[in-house]
């Protein structure tokens, strides 16, 4: 029997294989890869009918290898991170920048800001930074460096902590003082991002003992943390956001904290990165200056 030849399309469903067989479902693949999980799905199917064999059974909400899966998987992983080197090999990786995954909201708010101070002490690592809403393919070697905002838990990946986070209303100092009470938020806009880790005002509410005023306030709802800031910066209502988003901002005094409790997000932010990576040495700077950087928005005692 003639062996199948490994054309393009064949490459590109291996590769979505591995990425299955490592999550153990299609739509974490399709996360990680950045495309959809009916994407996925085809690409499983196009490779298992070329392959002439099945190579997933599902399992409850998973995906399962068959034996023939498993037969192919050790030879697909080490066949890619063979190519994986080979290219990192043409290009010396000092020459190149070192390419960092991070959300628009926390580049914008948080890492652009400061990092200057990087590019002083270490003019010899360019760091370029990746804002993206979509996650980066950093077991593939996408990016070098990711700043995940989740729980941690990243197979095959190394993954640290970098800072912890909570939630709060803020706004401009000028409306501060206008809201003595709670009660005055129902007089005011809420400005509202998309729900993300927990953080919501139904959640914060309930959290301030009072979750009846939700439906009596006015909202104003918009796609992004970032452009709520932007808003209330502006003087256009009160909006929740995470600590590390509006350190800065509170610390210039262009941000108040009218009122409330903390609340903890269900996710932090962690860096992640290859642990096999070839610039080891540099993510490690990288990821201690960041540690440093974060250490400055803890209180002092």
């Amino acid at each position: 029997m003639r062996a199948p030849s490994l054309t393009a399309s064949r490459l590109s469903g291996l590769r979505v294989f591995a990425a299955a067989a490592r999550h153990g479902s299609y739509s974490a693949a399709a996360a990680e890869l950045c495309v959809t999980q009916a994407a996925v799905s085809q690409q499983i199917r196009n490779l298992e009918r070329s392959l002439g064999c099945r190579l997933f059974v599902r399992r409850g909400a998973g995906m399962v290898l068959t034996r023939e899966g498993r037969q192919l998987l050790p030879f697909v992983e080490q066949g890619l991170a063979l190519l994986r080197q080979g290219l990192e090999q043409l290009v010396p990786s000092g020459a190149r920048p070192l390419v960092v995954s991070v959300l628009p909201s926390l580049a914008a708010r948080w890492l652009m800001p400061r990092l200057w101070r990087f590019a002083e002490a270490h003019p010899d690592i360019e760091i370029r930074p990746q804002p993206s809403q979509q996650l980066a393919d950093v077991a593939g070697g996408e990016v070098d460096l990711a700043i995940r905002y989740g729980r941690g838990r990243y197979p095959d990946l190394a993954c640290e902590l970098l800072m912890a986070d909570t939630a709060f209303p803020v706004c401009s100092p000028a409306l501060a003082g206008r809201l003595g009470s709670l009660d005055e938020l129902a007089g005011v806009p809420l400005v509202t991002a998309p729900e993300y880790a927990g953080v919501s005002w139904a959640n914060w509410l309930a959290l301030a003992g009072r979750p009846e005023l939700l439906a009596r306030c006015r909202h104003m709802t918009v796609d992004d943390g970032s452009l709520a800031l932007d808003m209330v910066l502006a003087g256009q209502g009160v909006t929740l956001s995470r600590s590390v988003l509006v350190a800065d901002l509170l610390r210039d005094g262009r941000l108040c904290r009218p009122f409330g409790p903390e609340l903890k997000p269900l996710h932090q932010y962690y860096l992640v990165w290859r642990p096999d990576s070839p610039r080891l040495a540099e993510i490690r700077l990288f990821c201690d200056w960041l540690h440093g950087e974060a250490e400055s928005l803890k209180p002092e005692a």
